[in-house]
């Protein structure tokens, strides 16, 4: 076992997941810094404050209707099925969302790509940790479960 591999066992990290909780922790981040700029820079562009707030409500919208049937496809296509999913659909709606409707102001296209998006991420997280729930030993279960809603939170929120 190498050094980190240790020392992730250390923390209580199983080290064959320690590339998923940075992957989470910079996502996580991502869409923290997001929500930070992107109204501001929409609106600048010509956007109504009623517009990206609907914008941001379709978002959230998507995330909590993803987030239900994460366990539900996560259960029924495995964790790493419904991850690949989430970061298909994640990646298709970020590449519309900038591609055609940023970068030409449409409306329309900005809805349908950033729910895309919202249906993308919580597909991958959370199947991510059905996954942590379902490989790791019980004597790091509750450790690994942790460091996970802190990578989670602490990307989301810290930036």
């Amino acid at each position: 076992m190498s050094t980190s591999n240790a020392f992730a066992s250390k923390l209580g990290i199983p080290s064959s997941f320690l590339h998923g909780y940075i992957g989470i922790l910079i996502f996580m981040m991502g869409d923290g810094m997001e929500v930070g700029w992107l109204s501001p820079y929409l609106v600048d562009r010509g956007m109504s404050i009623q517009q990206t707030a609907t914008l941001f409500s379709v978002y959230g919208i998507t995330i909590a209707i993803s987030s239900w049937f994460s366990g539900v496809l996560a259960q029924s296509f495995g964790p790493k099925k419904t991850m690949a999913a989430g970061l298909l659909l994640y990646l298709l709606g970020t590449v519309g969302f900038i591609a055609f409707g940023v970068i030409e102001l449409n409306y329309g296209v900005m809805l349908a790509t950033y729910a895309l998006r919202g249906f993308g991420y919580p597909l991958f997280a959370y199947s991510f940790l059905v996954w942590i729930s379902y490989a790791t030993p019980k004597t790091m279960l509750g450790r690994a479960v942790g460091w996970f809603w802190f990578v989670f939170t602490g990307g989301l929120n810290v930036l």
